[in-house]
């Protein structure tokens, strides 16, 4: 059975013993390099935020309250103001008021357009992809200089719709793993999700050269 076979997968991988020392950092993955040394990092795997509006703060500020991390509903707010793709409680009220640059900082050709598409029905929507992908594209260039020579990288990203105009998160991470000096960009379609016909998940992998 297909169960059986999963639960023996796992209880097999449960006997491998860990060889390595992990760590966990509270840090802002925009500021890399203030935290890791210089090419160190010879392998990335995460799953960052989508763009779309998804705040984890507010599924989980029940939790974070019985726990102590926040005292009011500004704390969470302000906590996911500092998130990449944060837009709960006064972070709406920041990205309203957010300057979009005017080249955006971005190397994806339609970057403008579908932005000014957004902006048509929301200018709130269209500040809050467009910071999104500049908070993104700060990121990649941090990432860049914490990775060893040969360090491949692996995002699992979702792309999104606002108002029927899609934004191709995969294809905009992968120029902007391209600008950075990354190679060998792939994307690889992972996964059709459930809520839109258009929307899926992918892998988007890069190897610094």
């Amino acid at each position: 059975m297909t169960w059986q076979a999963s639960v023996n997968d796992i209880a097999c991988s449960l006997q491998t013993p860990i060889i390595a020392s992990p760590a966990i950092h509270l840090h802002d993955a925009r500021q890399l390099s203030t935290l890791i040394p210089h090419d160190s990092i010879s392998l990335v795997i995460t799953s960052p935020p989508y763009p779309n509006r998804m705040s984890y703060i507010r599924k989980l500020r029940p939790y974070m309250y019985w726990l102590g991390y926040l005292n009011n509903g500004r704390d969470a707010g302000e906590l996911d103001w500092q998130a990449i793709g944060g837009t709960w409680g006064i972070a709406t009220s920041y990205i309203g008021r957010w300057p979009i640059p005017d080249d955006h900082g971005v190397v994806y050709p339609h970057f403008a357009e579908f932005i000014q598409r957004i902006a048509q029905h929301s200018d709130l929507l269209a500040r809050y992809v467009a910071k999104y992908v500049v908070d993104i594209r700060q990121h990649i260039a941090e990432l860049y200089h914490v990775t060893r020579h040969h360090a491949r990288v692996f995002y699992i990203v979702g792309n999104s719709t606002f108002y029927d105009v899609l934004v191709p998160t995969e294809q905009i991470l992968a120029s902007i793993l391209q600008a950075a000096g990354f190679s060998r960009i792939d994307i690889t379609p992972l996964r059709k999700r459930t809520s839109k016909k258009v929307l899926y998940e992918y892998i988007v992998s890069a190897q610094k050269t």
